[in-house]
């Protein structure tokens, strides 16, 4: 299968690592690095699950943490950039569709959703906040795109955040199709190269799933509207115990049979 621009592709991997959502709690991903760092093995993988950001107050410095440890596990390890993947989750798309206030039907109403699910933690990292946005989301196209070039000029000052954000795929696969990562599912009813929405808001259908997806064994998501924890059905598993909103950051890794063979919190 060819590798689209939009997904990363995980290559000769023996064991992949998942992190689920973040949510910008800063000290439960240090502890899950940590973590990481002990138990992971030559031939290992890692694919960050989406929703680095948001609701928490520590984003700047999650991204940071994201950053260094890329660095660091990639030096120890000898990994290639593809050996990582970071998928894009709410949190991601909210950020993306901020840069891009200034194209909205409604500047102010699309904002101020946003806002009520967990934008302001993003914004607060960067420099702006909820009350600022929504002050330029009520002027001209014009002030609200001055105000966006502004926002991504803040994000490229820090260093290694934006070329993180740009590294940003919407779904991972293995090179021999037999999982496929996303944030919080897919559609079973569109292809995979037909998903859009579904992969970082979810999709009703993808919370029973009862039959392979597009051939994979098994579809691994980082979001669970319920924040179950590890949570496993025939073909689907989701890795969400509510970090960020008072539960543990989820840490697991598969082998090539699909098993979990090492699971953490923090």
């Amino acid at each position: 299968m060819s590798r689209p621009n939009r997904f990363e592709v995980l290559s000769g991997a023996n064991r992949i690592w998942m992190v689920s959502s973040i949510h910008g709690d800063l000290s439960r991903l240090v502890a899950i690095h940590d973590v990481i760092n002990t138990h992971f093995q030559p031939g290992d993988r890692l694919v960050y699950l989406g929703n680095f950001m948001g609701f928490g107050e520590q984003t700047g410095d999650v991204m940071d943490e994201m950053v260094a440890f890329r660095r660091h596990i990639m030096g120890r390890f000898i990994l290639f950039p593809h050996d990582i993947a970071y998928l894009r989750g709410a949190q991601e798309e909210m950020l993306e569709r901020a840069l891009q206030l200034h194209f909205a039907k409604s500047p102010p109403s699309v904002l101020a959703w946003m806002l009520d699910h967990g934008l302001e933690g993003t914004l607060k990292a960067y420099g702006s906040s909820g009350q600022e946005a929504a002050k330029f989301a009520r002027m001209s196209v014009s002030e609200i795109a001055n105000y966006t070039v502004g926002l991504r000029a803040a994000i490229r000052s820090m260093p290694g955040h934006y070329s993180l954000i740009m590294a940003i795929k919407r779904a991972a696969y293995d090179d021999g199709h037999n999982f496929l990562f996303t944030h919080a599912g897919v559609d079973p009813n569109l292809s995979l190269d037909r998903q859009t929405d579904s992969f970082w808001w979810g999709h009703p259908s993808f919370l029973r799933l009862d039959r392979e997806f597009e051939g994979f064994k098994r579809v691994f998501a980082g979001w669970h509207p319920n924040h179950l924890g590890i949570s496993e059905l025939d073909h689907a598993t989701f890795v969400d115990a509510g970090c960020g909103f008072g539960g543990p950051l989820l840490t697991c890794c598969i082998d090539m049979n699909g098993d979990i063979v090492e699971a953490f919190e923090a």
